[in-house]
Parts: structure tokens; sequence; C-alpha cells
């Protein structure tokens, strides 16, 4: 017989190898996918003035993009913007509608910032907000579909809080 078998002691040795080795698998894994789910975003950053001041009558655009469940809505530092996302209208609002099934049409709003984009080429950045009930797949998207493909339309989105 085997001495190691006779004694009264536990040998815990191979259990805390294979307890170290499913640690560090675990650490490694939780790294490389927290690595991965990072999403960039930026606050806001205060700008003096209000809406009449002369401040902000020399801004060229202060883009801001509210996602709901009803639709969404665009609007910039000259107001709301009209049907078509060609002019701003002070009493109307742009709303890009949900489809019947309840997803966003994500492909037209980035045809309307890609017309707005045509009148300030100089833009780069958009600021993206959200109703706390629209899930979080739809604010992805909506970062997605206002950089445009290959972030050629606004690259620098920065979140904003909620409408609520």
């Amino acid at each position: 017989m085997d001495p190691s078998e006779l004694s009264e002691e536990l040998n815990i040795v191979p259990f805390l190898d294979i307890v170290v080795n499913i640690i560090m698998f675990l650490l490694m894994t939780l790294t490389t996918v927290a690595f991965f789910s990072q999403v960039e975003a930026a606050l806001p950053q205060y700008r003096k003035g209000g809406i009449g001041s002369r401040a902000a009558q020399n801004e060229a655009l202060n883009l801001n993009v509210t996602i709901t469940r009803a639709g969404v809505i665009v609007s910039g530092s000259g107001g709301k913007l009209a049907r078509g996302c060609a002019t701003t209208a002070p009493g109307k609002v742009l709303t890009v509608p949900a489809r019947m099934n309840g997803e966003h049409d994500w492909i037209g709003l980035t045809n309307c910032v890609s017309r707005v984009k045509q009148q300030f080429e100089d833009e780069t950045r958009v600021t993206l907000s959200a109703d706390p009930e629209v899930p979080y797949e739809h604010l992805i998207a909506a970062m997605d579909a206002v950089r445009g493909d290959e972030g050629q339309l606004f690259p620098d989105v920065l979140l904003s809080a909620g409408i609520r």
C-alpha cells in the first residue's frame, strides 16, 4: 500500500491546482470580454450663451438626436428640423417614425443626418439621448446610424441624459 493512503490527512494539493487554473482561466476570459464590450462615449461640454445670445448664433450646428418609442427626433440649434430634414421649423418636430413592427427606421435617420451634413460639412458632433424605455440595442443602432458608413457623417457622438 501507498503510505499516503494510510495517512488520515486529506491531500488537497491536486484540488488547489485545479482551482487556481480555473481562476486564471476565468480572469483571462473576463478581461477579454470586458475589452470588446466597451462603447466609446463622451459627455457633452457646457457652452456659454443661451439660444438668443450672440455666442449661440455664431455656432454652426448643435445637432441633437432623441430616441423615443414613437420614433427619432432630430433637432439643431436653429430649432427642430421639418419633415424631409431640409429646413428648420420652430413649431414642427421632425420625427423619423418607428415602423409598424416597433423597430426604428435607422436608414431613414442616416439619410436625414446625411442631408444635414451636406449643409454643415465641418460639423462632426452630435448629441444622442434616449427615453429610458428604449432598449440599449436601439441606442447603439442610433450611434451607428448617425456616424454613417465608416464614420464619415458625425463621428463624435456625445451621450446625454434621458428625456424623462
